[in-house]
Formats: C-alpha cells, sequence, structure tokens
C-alpha cells in the first residue's frame, strides 16, 4: 500500500469521527498556542532589553573606569593617550562627571552633568530642541526622566516617589538656573553654602520619551566635554574642582582626570581580551558584550521554563491523541480483521493509526500557529503599556521567530506519531479470527 493511499485512508476514518477528531486537534492546538506563546514572551523581552543595551553604546564598546587613590592609575589625558597606542583602540572617549544643582519656581534637584564627546553628544536621541555645537555658549541636554527628581523645597517633598505626581516642569520652556558645587565655601551648617551662586541655565533640548520612559540617557544631562572644561574653569578660577582629585599638598593635578574612558576596540573577537588586560592592570571595565552575554543567558533560562509550562498543556493533548487511537482501534478490529485476512501487510496496519496521529497533531499544530500569531499581536497591544511601565521600555512583548512556527508544527506532528504508536502496534497484534467474530 503507498504512503498516498495510507494517508487517504486515515483522512477518511477521521472523517467518520468528527467531532471526536475535532476535541482532539483541539487539544493540541491549545497545546500547541501554550507553547509558542510562552516563547514568543521569552523572545520579545529578550530582543527589546538587547536592543536596549545596544542603544548604550556599541557591542565593540568597553568603558575603563577608576576610583580609587593610587596616582599611577588615573585616568589622565596622557593615560588615555597611552590607550590610543594600543593596536586594537581605534577611539577613546574620556568621560567627566559633576554635579550640579537645578532649581526653577520652588522645585530644585541634583542632578550628574556629563562631559562626554561631540560624537557621543550628537548620537543622543532627542524628542525637543537640538544638539549645541561644539565651542558653543554652556548648554545642557537634559534627561527625559529628570523631572520626576525634583522635590518642593519648602516642604522638602518629593510629589513623584512619595505620592506618584510628576513635577510641573518644563526642562525646555520654564526659566532653569543652576549652582555648582563649593566645598571651600562650605560653613558646615547652611546646606545652601554648599553651593554657588545661581545662574540661568539653558536648556539645548530634552532626551526624548515621556517623563517614566527609561533610555540610556535619561537620568542624567550631557554636554560637551571641553565646553564642561572651559566652564568648570571659569566657575573655579584656580580652586579645587568637585570629583577632581588633588596631590598630597591638597593642590589639583595639572591634567584633567577622568572617572571612566570609553574604549572602542578594532573587532568584535578582540573584546573579551581586551576587557581581561585592563582588568588585569586594575581597572574596572565594563563593555555592552558581557551586558548581553548575561541578558542572554538569564533569558535563556527564562525561555526553558516558559517553554516547559507550555509543554504540560502538550503532553495533555498527546494523551488525548492516545486515547483517540486507542479507541479507534477497538471500534475497528472487525476492519483490521478483514485487512489482515485479505493480505494487507501488518506494517501497513500500524501506519494507518500512526498517520491518524499524525495528522491531527500536523491539524492542531498549524492551527495553533495561526492563532499563536493572533494572539501575540493583542498581547504586544495591551502590553505595550505594561513593558513602559513595569521594565520602563518600549518594545513587544511577544515575537514569533520565523523559525518558530515550522519546529511548532513539527514538533506536534512527532507528538501525534509517538502517541499514536502504541495504540498502533496493539492494533497489529490483534487476532483477524478473534475480529471477525467479534461483533
Amino acid at each position: 500500500m503507498k504512503f498516498s493511499d495510507i494517508l487517504k485512508l486515515s483522512i477518511e476514518n477521521l472523517r467518520r469521527r468528527k467531532w471526536r477528531t475535532v476535541l482532539t486537534v483541539l487539544g493540541v492546538t491549545i497545546g500547541t498556542i501554550s507553547v509558542v506563546l510562552m516563547l514568543s514572551l521569552g523572545f520579545g523581552l529578550k530582543e527589546t532589553l538587547n536592543a536596549e543595551l545596544n542603544a548604550g553604546g556599541g557591542i565593540n564598546d568597553i568603558t575603563v573606569s577608576y576610583n580609587g587613590s593610587d596616582e599611577d592609575m588615573y585616568l589622565s589625558d596622557s593615560r588615555v593617550e597611552e590607550f590610543m597606542d594600543l593596536e586594537q583602540i581605534t577611539k577613546a572617549s574620556p568621560k567627566l562627571s559633576v554635579a550640579m544643582k537645578v532649581t526653577t519656581g520652588k522645585w530644585g534637584t541634583t542632578t550628574w552633568i556629563e562631559g562626554v564627546s561631540q560624537e557621543e553628544l550628537e548620537a543622543i536621541p532627542l524628542g525637543q530642541g537640538t544638539c549645541p555645537k561644539e565651542g558653543e555658549e554652556f548648554q545642557i541636554i537634559a534627561g527625559n526622566m529628570i523631572v520626576l527628581d525634583f522635590y518642593d523645597t519648602n516642604t522638602f517633598e518629593y510629589p513623584y516617589w512619595d505620592y506618584n505626581e510628576i513635577p510641573p516642569v518644563d526642562m525646555m520652556n520654564d526659566k532653569i538656573y543652576c549652582s555648582m558645587m563649593n566645598v571651600e565655601s562650605y560653613d558646615g551648617v547652611n546646606p545652601d553654602s554648599l553651593y554657588s551662586k545661581r545662574k540661568q541655565l539653558k536648556i539645548a533640548g530634552v532626551v526624548e520619551g515621556g517623563p517614566e520612559t527609561y533610555n540610556a540617557y535619561c537620568y542624567s544631562a550631557y554636554v560637551e566635554i571641553e565646553t564642561l572644561k572651559s566652564y568648570l574653569e571659569k566657575e573655579y578660577r584656580g580652586k579645587t574642582i568637585p570629583e577632581q582629585p588633588t596631590d598630597r599638598n591638597g593642590n589639583p593635578y595639572k591634567e584633567w582626570i577622568y572617572p571612566s574612558v570609553k574604549l572602542t576596540v578594532s573587532d568584535t573577537a578582540l573584546v573579551e581580551d581586551t576587557v581581561t588586560y585592563f582588568r588585569e592592570m586594575g581597572y574596572q571595565v565594563s563593555s555592552q558584550q558581557e551586558w548581553i552575554e548575561e541578558n542572554n543567558k538569564v533569558f535563556d533560562i527564562v525561555q526553558l521554563v516558559l517553554g516547559g509550562i507550555g509543554a504540560v498543556s502538550l503532553l495533555v493533548a498527546a494523551i488525548g491523541i492516545t486515547n483517540t487511537i486507542t479507541m479507534s482501534t477497538y471500534e475497528r478490529r472487525k476492519e483490521i480483521g478483514v485487512m489482515k485476512v485479505l493480505g494487507c501487510d501488518i506494517e501497513n496496519i500500524g501506519a494507518m493509526f500512526v498517520s491518524e496521529a499524525g495528522y491531527i497533531g500536523f491539524l492542531g499544530g498549524a492551527v495553533g500557529v495561526v492563532l499563536s500569531y493572533l494572539l501575540s499581536k493583542v498581547v504586544n497591544i495591551v502590553g505595550a503599556s505594561f513593558m513602559t511601565e513595569a521594565i520602563g521600555v518600549a518594545g513587544n512583548l511577544s515575537m514569533i521567530p520565523l523559525w518558530l512556527p515550522f519546529v511548532a508544527v513539527g514538533f506536534t506532528i512527532l507528538v501525534g506519531v509517538v502517541a499514536g504508536y502504541f495504540p498502533a502496534r496493539k492494533a497489529t497484534r490483534i487476532s483477524a479470527l478473534a475480529a471477525i467474530r467479534n461483533d
């Protein structure tokens, strides 16, 4: 008997028992939806968070930092030049950080001003305003979530953190004032004496996103690093600049000392070795590649757990297929006996029942995949606000890779075949004479 004949006979037998077939297929469909949707949640979260990590810097970038007191380890301009002499380093971008008090009306906060290269500054996605050019007056790009940290200077209440209300501060349109920290002027009693006289602060732009939208630039303010250096030199006029170390005599160093330097490695394959090299020197090193690898490890475990949960439904469906094929063999004992008497090959009889089980698996898997795509879209629409509020990033909660539907259908066929194997094997052992005598 040809395989096509076996398949036609199997389909005809399933049609004769429509409701039983439909209910069994429904069980496989539910199992398929459970597995595909569970896995799609893992894939969606994984891809969204990886994209967010990549937005914070290229995969070839590493950040070298040092917070100790060893002068030989300081990240000075000369040390940055030494890093650039390394063959695998193509670019070095030092970073300078300083705290600044920002006020507008009765609202105030303290934020970090990050001095970065012009290239990095231009890479910051803006929702309002424009990116300032190198050499222009001191003006900053404000993170979109800075407004959440403003407090009432009269009551010292934080509206957002105390009762979940966003302070009425418009960074682009309100008059914003700033004052720099000055430790030498602090009288030990009045907190205001810790800061210099306030000046109006020009906001060039605000990072894209709402006040509660997390991204790599949301919490700090940014300015071109040379502009920040010039501003600090004028502001302190020979005094100790905050976050800048001093020598044993309390004098500032001739060179700027940076808390961290971002280095770009020429080849992704060299990132790991470069990270090891700087760590052996005694520096703290982080890389986007490490973060992404750790993120992938965590979500591989999450996907395994989610897939296991979904597989329980498919296991129940497999039991349903076994029950359906077993019942079919009992109901068709006489048919099996006649086929044996007529000389039908035993293997063909078994193949007929196995193909019925496989066909049930195929139908349930195919329908389940189609419904999974529809439900995935619904999950993404409903879960969009969840991604923003709970995780702080925008993206899809569910994502179905192109290969997953094919694997899912193939797996359900395999489940059907395995579930139908033992009833089919039992059917081939039925005695022909006993089956024919059976009423």
